[in-house]
């Protein structure tokens, strides 16, 4: 006779240990064929298809809106030929009762199909119950304490703190909420309060999962590292016009910072790390996450082996990740596997910024600018970098040699010629520049003495 499929949370993302589920697309109790979309997830990056592994009878174990951990169960297929009666219509009881007497509604729904089934059906031992599932970050500390898969009670789910009980990092019997001190809230990724300002009225709103996430991200990168930055200049006033010139759109400085940035990491590998507990652990790869924000929410996808690409690769994963980002089509995998992140904001009109370094990693880099009067523009590159993996020092000939590699490629673009001014046209003595070329950028002619003639107002700023 077939067997009762549990659907499970699949383990895809290497930083959520929970998923939320959005929406649910049958009722529960309905019939389903196999590979039938049953529900939607949103993970802390992207929003998540579940479809059904097999036909039958589809019961929910867990409502639309709840916050289910990666790995457990969400709802059950049971296949034709075992009678399960009415247990479509009584799901809700059943959780209702087994909150009333602290069980999981998971458990209380396997309950009733086990005492539901037909009399050919007999109760399965420990040794029939599939491999012990561990979320992703137990997994991880799993390994690193060596204990291994097999050694954790089959049928069970393994979280973090399960792994952290077993190595003797938390008392057996500790439950977290309430045994954190106070010292460590202020330093925790979790929720703490913070009360609003007093007589003023307050309307609430949940926060968008992603913004918890990056709150979780954040908080512990800081909490996790000691944390400083250097800064430098990059003087390349015709670099954007040699990337237009290599048909690199507009998407092109990024391209380019990520391609230099990326081969640089090779040379300093502790900026393509992480610190953990005394130990510096240097990523085999080179996967540089870039900060996107245009009005949907501050998104991090990933170029994967950034410092094997060419440029113009680069440029066509980025476009297809904005295009993803736009259309609310990115995929997880666009998100995974982020050692070193660059933010840019020279776009923006933003010099300088602080950047925060992401949980997982070792160093950002933040890269600002602004134009002058005569339209030249000047990069600013500030590495923020954990000050536990390298020094000061390092981290500025990372930047300097990032700068220079930058100000190469714009002293490759041949500078413009000025045209010369038409006969009995007043000009600039010093730039040249004729009321024309002056309007554009918004500039008037002064007369003058020393020089002789005529000198322009973004002229005489500099000479300031």
């Amino acid at each position: 006779m077939s067997e009762i499929v549990f659907v499970t949370i699949p383990q895809e993302t290497v930083n959520d240990e929970s998923v939320r589920i959005l929406s649910w697309k049958v009722a529960s109790g309905s019939k389903v064929e196999k590979d039938q979309q049953l529900c939607e997830v949103e993970t802390s990056k992207a929003v998540m298809d579940i479809e059904a592994p097999a036909a039958g009878l589809v019961m929910y174990s867990a409502a639309a809106g709840d916050e289910v951990p990666v790995g457990s169960t969400i709802c059950q297929i049971v296949p034709e030929g075992i009678s399960v009666p009415a247990v479509a219509q009584s799901v809700t009881d059943l959780a209702q009762s087994a909150t009333s007497v602290g069980q999981s509604m998971t458990s209380a729904v396997q309950s009733a199909l086990k005492s539901s089934v037909t009399a050919e059906e007999t109760v399965v031992d420990d040794r029939d119950l599939p491999p012990a599932r561990l979320t992703p970050l137990a997994a991880k500390l799993a390994a690193e304490f060596g204990f291994a898969k097999e050694s954790f009670a089959r049928g069970s789910l393994v979280r973090r703190d399960d792994v952290l009980r077993r190595a003797g990092k938390l008392p057996p019997e500790a439950d977290p909420k309430k045994t954190v001190k106070a010292s460590t809230i202020a330093t925790s990724a979790e929720p703490v309060e913070n009360a609003p300002v007093a007589g003023v009225a307050v309307a609430w709103a949940d926060l968008p999962r992603r913004k918890i996430f990056e709150a979780k991200v954040l908080g512990q990168g800081q909490a996790r590292t000691v944390q400083s930055q250097v800064t430098s200049s990059v003087r390349a006033p015709r670099l954007r016009a040699r990337l237009e010139r290599l048909g690199l759109t507009s998407l092109g400085l990024g391209a380019l910072t990520i391609f230099e940035a990326a081969r640089l990491l090779r040379k300093y590998p502790e900026l393509n790390a992480v610190h953990d507990r005394g130990r510096i652990g240097t990523y085999s790869d080179v996967n540089i996450g870039w900060a996107i924000d245009g009005g949907q929410g501050l998104m991090v996808p990933v170029i994967p082996q950034a410092d094997s690409k060419t440029a113009q690769e680069i440029v066509e994963i980025m476009q297809r990740q904005v295009d993803g980002y736009v259309e609310g089509k990115l995929a997880t995998s666009d998100f995974l596997g982020g050692t070193f992140t660059i933010s840019d904001l020279s776009g923006d009109g933003i010099s300088h910024f602080h950047p925060l370094i992401s949980q997982g990693q070792a160093a950002i880099l933040g890269v600002g600018g602004e134009v002058d009067g005569a339209g030249n523009e000047t990069l600013y590159l500030t590495l923020a970098f954990d000050h536990q993996l390298t020094e000061g020092r390092k981290a500025a000939q990372f930047v300097r040699e990032l700068a220079g590699r930058l100000e190469a490629h714009a002293a490759l673009e041949p500078a413009p010629v000025q045209a010369a001014p038409a006969e009995g046209e007043p000009y600039c003595a010093l730039c040249q520049r004729d009321r024309a070329g002056l309007r554009a950028i918004r500039g008037i002619l002064v007369r003058s003495e020393i020089p002789a003639g005529f000198v322009c107002s973004v002229c005489l700023a500099e000479l300031s």
